[in-house]
C-alpha cells in the first residue's frame, strides 16, 4: 500500500510540475498606455469676423420703394477644426403698418395714401402682410442659389432651410442676398400699391453649420396648407386648412363639406391654364368638411419646375378645377374659384 501511495504522489507531482511548466515557461512583456483622453471635435462658424453674430441689416433695408433692390453681403468663416456644411433660412417674425387714423391724426408708420386705399365703405382696414410681395435672391460667391428669374418670394421660403455649401477648415464663404419690393414689372408676382407705405416686416436670418456626413438641420415633417385672401395673400383666420405629413404622404384637413378635392404639386411658372401640375392624391370631404387623402409625393421639386432646386408648391384644389386623373400624372388646372384652394405656407423639398 505504501508503494502505491508513493507512486500516486509521484504521478500527481509530475503532472503539477508539467502544468506549471506550460503556464510560466514562455517569455513575455507587458506594456500600458496611460492618460488617454477622448476629445470631441469642434464645429464653429463666424460671420464677418463676429462669433457670436449679432449684426442687424435694418439700415440696408429701409425706405424701399416698389421695383427697388436692396442687397447686403456677409462672409462666413470656419475657425473650427473640421470642414462644415452650411445652411441658411429666413424666419418672418411679423409685419406691422400701424393703424392710421387720418385725417384726425397720421401715425409715423402710415400715410395719407395708405389710409385712403384702405377705406372700405368708409371704414379703414389695415393691411401690412409684406412677404408675398418681396422677391428674394441668394448667391454664394458668383453662384446663384436662388436666381432672380425664379421669382422666389419671402413667403415661399419662410422658415425653409437652404443649403449653401461646404467650408473647409480655415476657409470662408461669401454670401450675397437681395430683397426686391415687387412692382407691376414683376408679374405674375403681385405688386405692392399704396397700402404698403410705411409698413415693416421683421425677420431673423439664421445660419446652421454641421459636420460633413451629417443629415442637416432638423426639418419639420409637416406642411400646412391654408385658405388665403386672394387680395392680400394672407392666411384667412378661421378659413379652411389642412396638414400634409411628408414622411407618410397623409393629408388631413377641414374644407368645404361634401366636396371632392385633389392634392397637386404645382410647378411654376404660373399660368391661368397651367398644364404641368402633378396629381398626388384624391379624396372627398364628409358632411362636416373633414377630409383625409393618402398622397404619393414622389420627388419634389422636379427639374422642370422654375423653383428647382429650392422646393415645390403643394395645393389642394376642388376636383372640378383639375382634370388629371392618374396619380403621378399631369393635368390642366383652371384658375376658377381659387378662393376655395388651399395653398402651401412654404415650399417643400422631398428627395
Amino acid at each position: 500500500m505504501n508503494k502505491k501511495i508513493l507512486a500516486s504522489i509521484f504521478v500527481i507531482g509530475m503532472l503539477a510540475l508539467a502544468m506549471g511548466w506550460g503556464t510560466y515557461s514562455f517569455f513575455s512583456d507587458t506594456e500600458k498606455s496611460t492618460g488617454n483622453v477622448f476629445t470631441a471635435g469642434t464645429i464653429d462658424i463666424a460671420v464677418d469676423g463676429k462669433n457670436p453674430w449679432t449684426k442687424t441689416y435694418s439700415a440696408a433695408l429701409s425706405d424701399v420703394k416698389p421695383s427697388e433692390n436692396r442687397e447686403f453681403t456677409f462672409v462666413i468663416t470656419n475657425p473650427g477644426d473640421n470642414p462644415v456644411k452650411v445652411w441658411k433660412r429666413i424666419v418672418v417674425i411679423g409685419c406691422s403698418g400701424g393703424t392710421p387714423a387720418y385725417p384726425v391724426e397720421v401715425p409715423v408708420a402710415s400715410s395719407e395714401p395708405e389710409y385712403e386705399e384702405g377705406l372700405v365703405g368708409g371704414v379703414y382696414k389695415e393691411r401690412c402682410w409684406l412677404p408675398p410681395y418681396i422677391l428674394y435672391d441668394l448667391y454664394v460667391g458668383d453662384i446663384p442659389i436662388v436666381a432672380p428669374g425664379q421669382k422666389i418670394r419671402i413667403d415661399n421660403i419662410n422658415g425653409f432651410w437652404i443649403y449653401l455649401g461646404d467650408i473647409l477648415k480655415g476657409g470662408s464663404m461669401t454670401v450675397k442676398q437681395s430683397y426686391h419690393l415687387a412692382s407691376w414689372e414683376d408679374a405674375p408676382v403681385p405688386a405692392v400699391t399704396n397700402w404698403a407705405q410705411g409698413d415693416t416686416m421683421t425677420f431673423d436670418i439664421e445660419l446652421y453649420a454641421e459636420q460633413e456626413g451629417g443629415v442637416g438641420p432638423a426639418v419639420v415633417d409637416t406642411l400646412e396648407l391654408k385658405q388665403k385672401d386672394l387680395t392680400t395673400w394672407e392666411p384667412i383666420d378661421g378659413g379652411y386648412s389642412g396638414t400634409l405629413t411628408l414622411s407618410t404622404g397623409k393629408f388631413v384637413g377641414i374644407v368645404k363639406p361634401s366636396t371632392e378635392y385633389k392634392l397637386i404639386y404645382y410647378k411654376d411658372p404660373w399660368a391661368t391654364g397651367h398644364t404641368g401640375s402633378v396629381l398626388l392624391g384624391t379624396g372627398s370631404s364628409d358632411g362636416s368638411g373633414g377630409i383625409t387623402i393618402s398622397a404619393t409625393l414622389g420627388t419634389i421639386p422636379a427639374s422642370d419646375d422654375l423653383n428647382y432646386p429650392i422646393g415645390g408648391k403643394i395645393w389642394l384644389v376642388p376636383s372640378t378645377n383639375f382634370d388629371g386623373t392618374t396619380v403621378g400624372g399631369t393635368g390642366t388646372l383652371s384658375w376658377a374659384n381659387p378662393s376655395e384652394y388651399l395653398f402651401e405656407m412654404h415650399l417643400i423639398n422631398v428627395p
